[in-house]
């Protein structure tokens, strides 16, 4: 059986590669470095990943990959493969291309690999995507490239809406009252912290707030971007050179939340029965008492109008000895 490579990845730091028909007891390895460049093949289907840091090997650098039935010799039967890792500036491609040279045994094999990244939205640490949230609430928007390509690749946010609302437009924030500069947590990695905000609704209640980003890619780091007002932002604007970072395309990414408002309630106070019924009572008793004391002063009136009348005739039976005297 003749032996056959496949690629399987090949990125900014390490190329994969899958040999089939192989030699128990032969090797692999990168021509040129040293023995930490160099594994055992079987005879079976075998996987092999050669570093680059560990190879000495640089991006968008040509190197011979050397496949040899037996590890103390090589003959014109064993394999050389010349690979240089690149990144298609049009399209995103990352892939092997195989060169010209003396002894090239096995047809090249092309691999894309295109970055992918995700939106996600927390509150208070939690995943709130997908859920209802209160517009007093506070989100962190976190935009990450998959673990695949967080290492050779970065990104930054050229275009961001919520809904209908631009919240990111030419690499900057759009109104940083509302939505703020995009910031860098570690390569591939941007976040924005804002007051939770939805579309003007009339009938109230939920409503849906779609988030979705426009990211460039760079080969490598991405250069933060000052924008109008000073502040930096991990976009670029329209007017900055294209040669400022290696773009390699644009990705989209989104994600959903509801926002809801914090409805007040006003209740009417409980009833207190207990409480009314002493007042009632605190009533009559006013009103009885105050009865009493109206019924008490008209009869003391009229007994005092009484033992006046009855003075004034004793004094007249008497003829007048009783005016001087006190009235009992």
């Amino acid at each position: 059986m003749s032996v056959s490579v496949t690629v399987d990845s090949c990125t900014k730091s390490k190329l994969s590669l899958t040999v089939t028909g192989a030699e128990d007891g032969g090797i692999i390895y990168i021509q040129g470095q040293d023995a930490a460049c160099r594994q055992t093949t079987s005879s079976t289907s075998s996987s092999h990943e050669i570093d680059f840091t560990s190879c000495n090997i640089q991006w968008e650098e040509s190197f011979k990959v050397i496949i040899q039935k037996k590890a103390l010799y090589q003959t014109g039967a064993d394999k050389q493969i010349p690979v240089m890792c690149v990144a298609d500036l049009g399209d995103l491609t990352v892939s092997n291309n195989i060169t010209a040279a003396d002894k090239d045994d096995d047809a090249g094999q092309n691999k894309t690999v295109k970055p992918t990244a995700t939106m996600k939205l927390f509150s208070n640490g939690v995943d709130v995507a997908g859920t209802t949230v209160k517009l007093t609430d506070t989100i962190t928007m976190l935009l990450e490239l998959d673990a695949d390509y967080i290492q050779d690749f970065d990104i930054k946010a050229r275009d961001c809406t919520a809904d209908n609302i631009e919240v990111i437009t030419s690499y900057c924030a759009a109104d940083t009252e509302l939505f703020p500069h995009m910031s860098q947590v570690s390569q591939g990695q941007l976040s924005a912290s804002f007051g939770a905000f939805r579309t003007t609704s009339l009938a109230g209640g939920s409503v849906s707030m779609p988030f979705s980003c426009t990211l460039q890619v760079c080969l490598g780091s991405c250069s933060a971007t000052v924008c109008t007002d000073g502040q930096n932002s991990y976009g670029r604007k329209k007017r900055q050179a294209e040669d400022q970072d290696n773009d390699v395309d644009e990705i989209s990414v989104g994600s959903s939340i509801k926002i809801t408002t914090e409805e007040v309630v006003i209740e009417a106070p409980e009833a207190n029965d207990d409480l009314c019924m002493n007042q009632g009572l605190f009533i009559a008793l006013i009103i009885i008492m105050t009865g009493g004391l109206v019924a008490t002063t008209i009869a003391a009136v009229m007994m005092f109008r009484k033992l006046q009348e009855k003075a004034g005739i004793l004094d007249k039976l008497s003829g007048g000895h009783f005016s001087n005297m006190p009235i009992a």
